[in-house]
């Protein structure tokens, strides 16, 4: 088991051995879900590395929407 320590912004390092094992590159995308035991990963494809601009637009307004769905849960 690893531990991840969660950083400024709600960042997190995977560490290599995982990251090498899912394969998983710079740029790459993961799904994250709240399950009953925890937070799970899973990667994500879509299509191609580098996403369109749409597919870029729309991944980063959904994350947009959930970080401040984040710091509101916070501020409260």
């Amino acid at each position: 088991m690893a531990l991840v320590k969660v950083r400024r912004a709600a960042q997190i390092t995977l560490p290599r051995e995982i990251r090498d094992a899912a394969h998983l590159e710079e740029g790459d995308y993961l799904e994250a879900q709240l399950t009953k035991d925890g937070i799970l990963l899973r990667p994500v494809s879509i299509g191609s590395r580098e996403p369109s601009p749409e597919q870029e637009a729309e991944i980063l307004a959904v994350v947009d929407q959930e970080r401040k769905a984040y710091a509101a849960e916070r501020h409260r």
